[in-house]
């Protein structure tokens, strides 16, 4: 066994190798400390180790200086070779201690308490997650709708919004803040309309990387907004937003439903039954199903069946969300179209949307994780016999 001359020891860097932060690059960041160490002949004043979780799975990867008391968050190859020469700059310090008090950075998060004191009542979160969206404008939609709602909701409850992908929070973030307000009990929503990869697998992924980093919190998930009477309802106020009468006879007036499109078979089929549910409401002799990508039939595809089948006026239907790159896709084919079938009136409705209806689809969805009737607890079971089949690398969002 190796015994280590400590005499003229002057640092210890501590570099965590948990399972996050090896996942984020540990290994790296402690042969690139290790590296800058011996090319500047410090291996005696010096000393590095690898550890296990810190706690500070957030800002992986964590490195630790002692005794100075410095946390790092290494997320680049300069910082950590700057950890050798104390250079780093402020906005990759977790803690730093100053004047015998120890210091968190403005942009960090406080953390979780390692020992968590007994209580009496369980406070309890409602996390619900958004996609997330390239254009702000579409998040900010989220947020807002999310805010509105929370005056339907009970004022025990902690209530929080998180995103998917491109927008922060992001889950993992979503799912810390509750926990840091105190939250025992974390209930996760998703505002997905219908049941594929991202409710299937990505979100089941956090929240069973979550159950990981806090055993003694407990975890229920809510299932998608999926198929329900208000969805067709919200559907058809967006069509009598254009001019639509859906108590008149259309007889030369085509809908095209357009959905963003998934290879999951589950949500097309969902996606399916949506569109033949609409067309028992709306009296036209055409309804075609169309997507943006992933999947067919593509969306000219659809506008050529609906001129096909002798249709004067499309009403091109969008079952988004929130506003984005799609929808300006999706203007851009408007008016393509109008250049190829002048003959033929061609209307955008406006996208599915936060509309007001949307919240009693949610509440009922809360509602459901709340009571332990949701099915998407089956969905977090499933993923985990998905993951003991196939395997899964857990990969944090953006």
């Amino acid at each position: 066994m190796t015994t280590w001359n400590l005499t003229q020891m002057q640092r210890h860097v501590l570099i965590c190798n948990g399972d996050t932060c090896m996942g984020a690059g540990a290994e790296e960041v402690t042969q690139q400390i290790r590296d800058e160490i011996r090319t500047n002949r410090l291996d005696e004043h010096i000393h590095t180790s690898r550890t296990r979780c810190n706690g500070r799975c957030k800002d992986k990867c964590v490195v630790i200086d002692y005794p100075k008391g410095t946390w790092y968050s290494v997320q680049k190859e300069e910082t950590a070779r700057a950890i050798v020469h104390e250079t780093v700059k402020e906005e990759s310090i977790i803690y730093s201690m100053e004047h015998g008090e120890r210091k968190r950075g403005e942009s960090r998060f406080k953390g979780i308490n390692k020992y968590r004191k007994a209580r009496g009542t369980v406070k309890k979160a409602v996390l619900f997650v958004g996609h997330g969206s390239r254009l702000e404008a579409g998040n900010e939609e989220v947020r807002q709708f999310v805010e509105q709602m929370k005056e339907r909701i009970d004022l025990s409850l902690l209530v929080e919004t998180c995103f998917l992908e491109f927008a922060s929070p992001n889950i993992e973030d979503g799912i810390q803040l509750c926990i840091e307000k105190g939250a025992g009990e974390v209930h996760v929503i998703p505002i997905i309309l219908l049941h594929a990869g991202h409710s299937k697998l990505h979100i089941p992924a956090e929240i069973e990387h979550a159950r990981e980093q806090f055993p003694d919190i407990r975890f229920t998930y809510g299932q998608t907004i999926g198929i329900h009477d208000e969805v067709i309802e919200i559907l058809t106020t967006r069509l009598t937003e254009v001019g639509f009468d859906i108590s008149q006879k259309h007889e030369d007036t085509a809908i095209l439903f357009i959905g963003r499109g998934s290879s999951d078979l589950d949500a097309k089929e969902d996606f399916y039954k949506i569109s033949g549910l609409l067309q028992k409401k709306v009296n036209v002799p055409i309804i075609e199903n169309a997507f943006m990508g992933v999947t067919t039939p593509t969306v000219q595809e659809g506008m050529e069946r609906c001129i096909e089948l002798g249709a004067k006026k499309v009403i091109m239907l969008p079952y988004f969300l929130f506003t984005g790159i799609l929808m300006e896709r999706m203007k851009g084919n408007a008016e393509q179209f109008r250049q190829y079938y002048p003959q033929t009136e061609i209307e955008i409705a406006k996208y599915f949307g936060y509309h007001p209806k949307l919240q009693t689809v949610l509440l009922e969805r809360m509602n459901q994780a709340l009571d332990g009737t949701s099915t998407g607890m089956q969905d977090l079971e499933n993923f985990r016999i998905y993951v003991e089949e196939h395997g899964y690398v857990h990969e944090h969002q953006h």
